[in-house]
């Protein structure tokens, strides 16, 4: 999910259709977690009692879903070159908002602090940054999977992406019958989605070269499958959840075609590739163990249970934008910070940092 990290190309020369996706990825990533995160999935009584509403909320996470697997995707697409800069950049950004989610904390609510302040600044708990470990653990695994990708043939390429997600769908999605896949917030789903992204670019099939417009029908189509599908499912008492995992096939299937429409247009924009630059702070906000449950979680709880439906829309659209937008500028403040740092270390290079600013 990182905003810095995912190409190997110059900043300079970013594609802004593609960063572009970045933060429209990031902005799912903050429908989603407002959505069945913060909220309860509707359930049977709610489905019945008010099923425009559970509708809703359905179609919401039917749209959103598909954001981590847009990350890693992204990270594929280009192919990640292990640098120890930016792998230092990364940690530095991780920590940066957990400092600035303890100092939020200090003021507003300084309960939160009473326990486990540096496990969890150190992200040594089960459930603080999950996608922060399993993307640190992917970028540094990087440099074999990129070596497997020059030398496999496109035979050998294929075979085993082809067999990796035939046991992910059996063991991973339709039996659950293995924790370590835990619904696509693991490793080896990065690993997978990382390989496939590099086998689409690398590896165009025909069925990937159709108009932008049908890849975005596709898209849409999944959408409505998925949102029409939860409802019966949940009108039955059925579970479901698992059409929502990140390696459900609809999921993966969407991402891609996601993925595809924006690699067909392009355009440059420095504002769109500037924005973008810092768009995974979104998430290092709303997800911080220490505020996301506490204000992001929270604030769009209490309008749910205590605002008309109507309201509680007018209220959660503003709100994510500003949260969005907010962690942006905020992590405008840390790359000025980090180009003062960066002076002092032993890769430092004064006029390479200038220049990478400006061209944000």
């Amino acid at each position: 999910m990182t905003g810095n990290n995912m190409s190997n190309k110059s900043r300079k020369t970013r594609d802004s259709n593609m960063e572009l996706l970045r933060l429209v990825a990031m902005l799912l990533v903050l429908v989603v977690h407002a959505n069945f995160r913060a909220l309860p999935v509707p359930g049977y009584t709610h489905v019945h009692a008010n099923p425009s509403s559970a509708f809703l909320m359905f179609m919401t996470e039917a749209f959103s879903i598909y954001a981590v697997d847009l990350f890693v995707l992204l990270s594929g697409w280009y192919g990640i070159r292990f640098k120890g800069k930016r792998l230092a950049e990364l940690v530095f950004q991780v920590l940066f908002f957990g400092v600035f989610a303890i100092g939020v904390c200090a003021m507003f609510a300084p309960e939160e602090l009473s326990h486990d302040v540096l496990s969890r600044l150190f992200l040594l708990g089960v459930n603080d940054y999950w996608f922060v470990k399993a993307y640190v653990a992917l970028y540094l695994l990087s440099p074999v999977l990129n070596a497997f990708v020059e030398q496999a043939s496109r035979r050998q390429f294929a075979m085993v992406l082809a067999t990796f997600f035939a046991f992910q769908f059996i063991y991973g999605w339709a039996f659950e019958s293995t924790r370590w896949l835990v619904a696509g917030y693991s490793l080896p789903s990065f690993i997978g989605l990382y390989l496939l992204a590099r086998f689409m670019r690398l590896h165009p099939l025909r069925v990937w070269q159709l108009s932008r417009w049908v890849d975005l029908a596709i898209y849409l189509g999944i959408v409505a499958t998925l949102t029409v599908a939860m409802f019966v499912i949940k009108q039955h008492a059925g579970r479901g959840g698992a059409l929502y995992f990140y390696i459900c096939p609809l999921v993966i299937l969407g991402a891609m075609h996601l993925l595809l429409f924006f690699s067909k247009f392009s355009f440059h924009s420095r504002v769109v590739n500037w924005l973008a630059i810092s768009a995974f702070a979104a998430y290092l906000t709303q997800s911080s163990s220490f505020i996301g449950g506490r204000f992001y979680d929270q604030i769009i709880l209490n309008w749910f249970n205590n605002e008309p439906r109507f309201q509680f829309i007018f209220y959660c659209i503003p709100f994510v934008v500003a949260v969005f937008f907010g962690s942006i500028l905020i992590d405008k403040v840390r790359i000025a910070l980090w180009s003062v740092i960066d002076h002092s270390l032993p890769w430092g290079n004064k006029q390479q940092t200038k220049n990478t600013i400006q061209n944000q």
